[in-house]
């Protein structure tokens, strides 16, 4: 039994952006597929409690649990290209959504669906929505999910990795949409992300997950400035710092994350961890929590451990 999500706990405020952040491998996109209940493979097992709005999904019946991903929660995918069926248009997706979730009629979805291409920023959205997902450049196809998501008007929104092979400029206008339409719609977001200066700039809260656990968690701030975990630490020490001189030794995690069929018994960054003891690899470590700042350290990073390389986003 491989435990890809272990003893995660999660809470998110209407209109509140959580960040979540790791390597890859991680459990970042399966940590969103459990809530989903949307796995690659057979056989596997949630247990636990997803609560949304008073409602358990992991206990309601299968024409509720559509009701609640099809209108309540959107999610916004890794790679547009593989989301959007490449056979068919744009429009016929993005209205398809409005006339089942919705009950609209064809000429009302898609006005609405021309005016949600137009919100998310796609210039023309009348000859778009007649595009097919080949015909539009990756910012646009971006884009043409996140209405997707938004079609519905969800007060949840899942992000996985959504500027991922976007470039710098295309990203920003990605994140600027998202923050808006959040704000606009009091949504909660949760983006998940391995891109720090994402997290820094655009999300209230952020969660650091490492084999499968959440290691870290807090106030973006507060985490960034003041991290606890030695794994929050070692990404953040990794980040290039543009004051370097020319040609300087960047810093690296040595190693690799570990496998989750045979996991390390105490802390799973141990083996990994310039500052680990025999305590750290022999007793797993309990969660430590003061003022909404959370780490599950046993020798924590000072204040002082980490300096600051990320520019802000907003």
């Amino acid at each position: 039994t491989v435990h890809a999500v272990d003893g995660v706990s999660l809470d998110l405020a209407a209109g509140e952006t959580l960040g979540i952040v790791g390597e890859s491998g991680s459990g970042k996109t399966m940590l969103l597929r459990s809530i989903l209940g949307t796995f690659p493979i057979p056989d596997v097992t949630r247990t636990g409690a997803i609560g949304f709005e008073g409602a358990d999904l992991l206990r309601i019946d299968g024409a509720e649990h559509r009701r609640i991903l099809g209108t309540e929660i959107g999610v916004v995918s890794q790679n547009p290209l593989t989301a959007l069926n490449p056979v068919r248009t744009v429009g016929s997706q993005l209205i398809e959504t409005m006339r089942v979730h919705r009950g609209l009629g064809r000429v009302v979805a898609r006005a609405q669906a021309i005016d949600l291409l137009r919100q998310v920023g796609i210039p023309e959205p009348e000859g778009r929505l007649d595009s097919h997902p080949h015909a539009l450049s990756g910012g646009m196809r971006q884009r043409a999910t996140i209405a997707m998501a938004l079609a519905n008007e969800p007060k949840l929104l899942l992000a996985d990795e959504p500027t991922t092979a976007l470039d710098v400029t295309v990203q920003d206008q990605i994140l600027s949409l998202l923050a808006s339409l959040c704000e606009e719609r009091h949504m909660a977001l949760v983006l998940v992300t391995h891109d720090l200066s994402v997290v820094r700039g655009w999300t209230d809260r952020v969660a650091v997950m490492y084999a499968g656990q959440i290691v870290e968690s807090g106030p973006t701030e507060t985490l960034f400035v003041d991290p606890k975990h030695r794994y929050t630490q070692a990404l953040l020490d990794s980040i290039p710092h543009l004051d370097l001189p020319s040609h300087s030794e960047l810093a690296v995690i040595d190693g690799r994350p570990p496998l989750l069929i045979d996991p390390p018994t105490g802390c799973r960054f141990a083996p990994r961890c310039d500052w680990a003891e025999d305590g750290c690899r022999d007793t797993p470590p309990q969660r430590v929590e003061i003022a909404g700042h959370a780490h599950t350290c046993l020798i924590p990073a000072s204040r002082d451990a980490v300096g600051d390389g990320v520019s802000r986003g907003r």
